[in-house]
């Protein structure tokens, strides 16, 4: 573990990792980043992000979903079902702050240790339960990863008539998940410290799913159609925010949102298109929502006549919220990722890679500092031998 002069909020704070994939890891990223010891209980074979690697040729060694989420951890192998490996467990329980498990409900349960063993074990220990649907509810049982939990909750709505849906094309819902579970650990142990009450969390891919559409999903709770028939009007166009999104320029795409009533007059203004203020169907906020077709058509043929470099000049001139539809390459590349310092360097088996830092700045310590991934297994003997020597002892 990289070593720093600088006190961190959690120093001294034990965590053990029982999750895989995207939102669990990176919910303990977030609090390795803030001082506590993130142990990371792996099965003999790692967890799954381990084998999805790269397929660039010269690259084939990143794994671009575990090497962000996992840096500065320790790693052990245990298998909790296996009488010595639930030993070294029970012996890691006793000396934790926090258990985080993304298994399925009743799955870890199931091998032992569940809440109520933990709480056995180590009353001051909060345990923080992931999952993909939430326990108690009906789909408790299933498995569920981002793209399905998206789906579920209605992430792919409001797509145009006659399109098939689409999926967000990154885990959104594991990486929102992520953080609100780290918030929530961060609020049970702070919960603790002052109150002396400590708390089992809950957190699931759904739920937070939902939280991420709340103005819609509003909507749809207080729409009078819902209660009479149950056909209800969906997605952006039931909401009053046109113009806004993606409009074709001549050679590209921008991103434009001009549907506040003063922006609204500026991008007609800038445009050269003051009648459309006139036009009856666009003639407010609402209107223009209603008809967002026809208007999308007129602002169209507009800034096609312009590159959307141009476009994006003209509109930032005039204070509009306009943005280039930047591709990955483009953003690795910007002037303003390296000025936000996101690339955060690590080591991954004796090799420098660079990652992405988790996104909170803080004045009194850094969180950037090169930290390793850890090889899988890397502290069994460190870790199993402690362990050992507190059961020995007690």
């Amino acid at each position: 573990m990289v070593l720093t002069s600088q006190s961190r909020p959690l120093d001294g704070v034990r965590v053990l990792d029982l999750t895989a994939n995207v939102a669990g890891p990176l919910a303990c990223q977030v609090l390795a980043d803030l001082g506590a010891e993130v142990i990371k209980v792996e099965p003999s074979a790692g967890e799954a992000a381990r084998r999805i690697i790269s397929t660039i040729p010269g690259a084939e060694h990143i794994t671009p979903y575990f090497s962000p989420n996992n840096r500065g951890k320790l790693s052990v192998r245990l298998d909790l079902s296996d009488s010595d490996g639930a030993d070294v467990f029970t012996e890691l329980v006793r000396s934790a702050d926090v258990v985080v498990q993304g298994m399925r409900p009743g799955a870890l349960e199931r091998r032992g240790f569940g809440p109520e063993r933990v709480a056995a074990l180590n009353p001051r220990c909060i345990y923080a339960s992931l999952s993909a649907y939430g326990g108690g509810s009906p789909m408790e049982d299933r498995p569920g990863i981002d793209m399905t939990v998206q789906a579920e909750a209605g992430c792919l709505s409001g797509q145009p008539a006659g399109q098939a849906p689409r999926l967000i094309p990154f885990q959104l819902i594991d990486g929102a998940t992520g953080h609100v579970l780290a918030q929530a650990v961060l609020a049970a142990l702070l919960h603790r410290e002052r109150s002396g009450v400590v708390n089992r969390v809950d957190v699931s891919l759904y739920d937070v799913a939902c939280s991420l559409q709340a103005n819609y999903l509003t909507l749809q709770l207080n729409r009078p159609e819902r209660r009479e028939s149950g056909a209800v009007r969906t997605g952006r166009g039931a909401v009053a925010v046109e113009p806004s999104g993606v409009f074709e320029t001549g050679d590209g795409c921008l991103v434009l949102a001009a549907y506040v009533p003063a922006h609204w007059r500026t991008l007609v203004e800038v445009i050269e298109r003051p009648d459309l203020a006139d036009d009856p169907r666009f003639v407010d906020q609402a209107s223009r929502s209603v008809n967002a077709g026809a208007l999308r058509a007129e602002l169209t043929e507009v800034l096609r006549g312009r590159t959307a470099a141009e476009w994006v000049d003209i509109f930032e001139s005039a204070g509009l919220m306009v943005a280039r539809a930047n591709t990955w390459s483009d953003v690795v590349a910007s002037e303003l990722f390296e000025r936000r310092c996101l690339a955060q360097p690590a080591v991954q088996d004796g090799r420098a890679i660079t990652v992405i830092r988790t996104p909170a700045r803080y004045s009194t310590f850094d969180t950037t500092a090169p930290t390793e991934v850890p090889g899988l297994g890397e502290h069994d003997e460190a870790l199993t031998g402690e362990a050992m020597e507190q059961r020995n002892g007690s």
